[in-house]
């Protein structure tokens, strides 16, 4: 299964250590209308018909003549230049997704070619991520021991050891704050998106065409919010709830995979040709291999790893991504377990944890606590009320509750804060060109609340429904919406009101 460009916004308690939290609110006071002085891209051939360059923008937005970082950034030209209207620029989730590499490694393919043929495809590693100075805080090696740790707690002395952080093999939030220093406090999404709007003058862009996924919807509305006359055209998919606390968006994730997962077993006991069919009760089957793996089950991988309760649980979250590949993926990769062969979870859980072919981690989990703990650094939660958490998720979701509330809410004290006028906030966009928002009924990732709720907060928005049980719709061949998206992109005309489209 080829690697999904869209990455998941909440934390999925993919490791202990990786604190889940929330979406903040506070307002922002540094200025954001100047004009950024047009940096230079310097565009050099990187392969497969790629363009990469480097854009220098301050660490600090406040000095602009400071310390500078590298932005790194890359691009597919339009496919017809004589029709081209200009850059559109595409941020895959996270946070923490290196956009620059998923562009060329499936992203600009996975679009339509009515976009690809118009415009020229921009993505760019965003601060603290893929090549501009990422968060890495372990070796590849080392996170590999992470993964191959156990993800849930099963004693109260277990539970105290995850609430501190060291239950694996290194605690990763000292080894962060060891290796990274200060620099975890500059990479929140307003930092992400001035930079965004320096990209947009280097482009020559007089106004930014933009697409967002998942995360990438924070982002867009961000820089809305902060630059509303220089939006061209903005499609947000898969929008993040923003008026979620930590608390509602860890009971949304689990409440979204749980049912998503409920529904693909449901369409694989329906049928008979499904590989995880057994006899009509994959529900079954899977609540005991889950029990299997919570006892210490590992299945070997091809390349050397063992696949345990960690690659398991990310592996299911990873197949409901997509329901017309993800869900016979993950039907077959299941079915390989009964074998003995997990090369199937692997790869699922490997297109979540960003580890590529040859066992290097993209350090987007790294970098995924910084960041949101930049947008809203929320104290950590009690010790008791963490355990009365875990407790209340273990019974009310069987499959991701205590997988995904492992982790307590909130920011570990540790990390430094950055001040709090510089914290998402609670944002309203109003004066920009019409933006279109895409939710997906079902969702797992980012429920469909998230795009009512997006909606509500940008004047003049549009919503386009996709009635399915996948995370986003825009780029995985559905005509209705990649026509209703293709045509206001282009056009900038907005579907109708109301429409809702269905795979």
């Amino acid at each position: 299964m080829s690697r999904h460009p869209t990455r998941l916004v909440a934390a999925l308690g993919v490791i202990a250590a990786l604190l889940t939290v929330g979406i903040g609110r506070g307002p922002s006071a540094l200025a954001a209308t100047s004009t950024p002085t047009a940096g230079t891209l310097a565009w050099k051939a990187c392969g497969g018909g790629f363009q990469c360059a480097t854009l220098s923008v301050p660490v600090d937005w406040s000095q602009p003549t400071g310390p500078q970082v590298g932005i790194a950034v890359s691009r597919r030209l339009a496919s017809q230049p004589s029709e081209r209207i200009g850059s559109l620029v595409v941020n895959f989730g996270g946070p923490g997704d290196p956009g620059a590499e998923s562009l060329r490694q499936g992203g600009a393919a996975s679009l339509p070619a009515a976009v690809r043929d118009r415009f020229d495809l921009v993505s760019f590693d965003p601060r603290g991520t893929g090549m501009s100075h990422p968060i890495a805080c372990v070796s590849d090696p080392t996170y590999d021991a992470v993964l191959a740790s156990s993800p849930t707690p099963q004693n109260l002395s277990q539970l105290q050891s995850f609430y501190a952080g060291t239950n694996g093999p290194v605690d990763l939030v000292q080894a962060c704050i060891n290796a990274q220093g200060s620099w975890l406090a500059d990479v929140g999404t307003r930092n992400t998106a001035r930079d965004m709007d320096a990209l947009r003058a280097a482009l020559h862009e007089p106004k930014l065409t933009y697409l967002g996924y998942s995360y990438g919807t924070v982002l867009g509305a961000v820089y809305a919010q902060m630059y509303p006359t220089r939006v061209r055209a903005m499609v947000l998919d898969g929008a993040v709830n923003l008026s979620d606390t930590a608390a509602s968006e860890l009971h949304d994730n689990a409440e979204g995979f749980e049912q998503a997962l409920d529904a693909f077993l449901a369409n694989c006991a329906a049928s008979a040709k499904c590989p995880y069919h057994h006899g009509g009760d994959p529900q079954a089957a899977l609540a005991a291999l889950q029990q299997r793996f919570e006892s210490g089950l590992e299945v070997p991988v091809s390349d050397g790893r063992q696949a345990g309760a960690t690659l398991f649980y990310l592996a299911l979250a990873g197949g409901l991504y997509d329901k017309a590949q993800g869900w016979p993926f993950l039907a077959s990769a299941l079915a390989a377990v009964d074998r003995g062969d997990g090369d199937g979870i692997a790869e699922l859980a490997d297109s979540l944890t960003g580890r590529d072919p040859n066992g290097h981690y993209d350090d987007l989990q790294q970098a995924l606590n910084a960041i949101r703990c930049d947008d809203r650094f929320d104290s950590l939660q009690s010790f008791n009320d963490y355990v009365a958490t875990y407790q209340q998720y273990s019974q009310e979701f069987p499959i991701f509750g205590a997988f995904l509330s492992a982790s307590p809410l909130g920011c570990d004290p540790r990390l430094p804060a950055p001040p709090v006028a510089e914290q998402v906030g609670d944002v309203h966009v109003s004066g920009t060109a019409p933006i279109l928002i895409v939710g997906t009924t079902a969702d797992p990732a980012t429920p469909y609340n998230g795009a009512i709720d997006m909606q509500h907060r940008v004047a003049g928005s549009r919503l386009l429904t996709l009635v399915s049980t996948e995370h986003a719709g825009y780029g995985k061949g559905i005509p209705c919406i990649d026509n209703a998206v293709d045509t206001y992109f282009i056009d900038r005309v907005l579907p109708r009101a109301g429409l809702r489209c269905r795979p």
